[in-house]
């Protein structure tokens, strides 16, 4: 399985290659989105998702990483994938990891 970290420092690497229909696995580090962290009753009140479109189909997928890490199936026929993080909590904070709107891009190799 290919692993994709997204590090503190605003760097990103990429261990393994991604290949359309396997799993990929994305390390992140909240230290990125440290804006909106809202608590209720105590409780955690915030979360991060990764939001992922698949190219050429446009299909589009979400994770939780909130706790540093999710996987996510690469559906068949990908060649690329578009990414952006979203921080959000309950009292309506929200802030973007998204190369400043242009997103991440990740090469998908085919299956095989």
């Amino acid at each position: 399985m290919a692993t994709v970290s997204f590090s503190s420092d605003w760097s990103h690497q990429q261990s393994g290659d991604i290949r359309s229909g396997e799993s990929l696995r994305i390390d992140y580090a909240t230290e990125r989105l440290p804006h909106c962290r809202a608590e209720r009753y105590g409780r955690r009140a915030w979360s991060i998702l990764v939001h992922l479109r698949f190219h050429p189909s446009g299909q589009e997928q979400a994770g939780d990483v909130s706790s540093g890490a999710c996987e996510v199936e690469v559906p068949a026929n990908t060649s690329r994938i578009e990414l952006w993080f979203n921080n959000t909590d309950h009292t309506g904070c929200s802030s973007w990891d998204s190369r400043y709107g242009q997103n991440y891009w990740l090469d998908v190799k085919a299956a095989g």
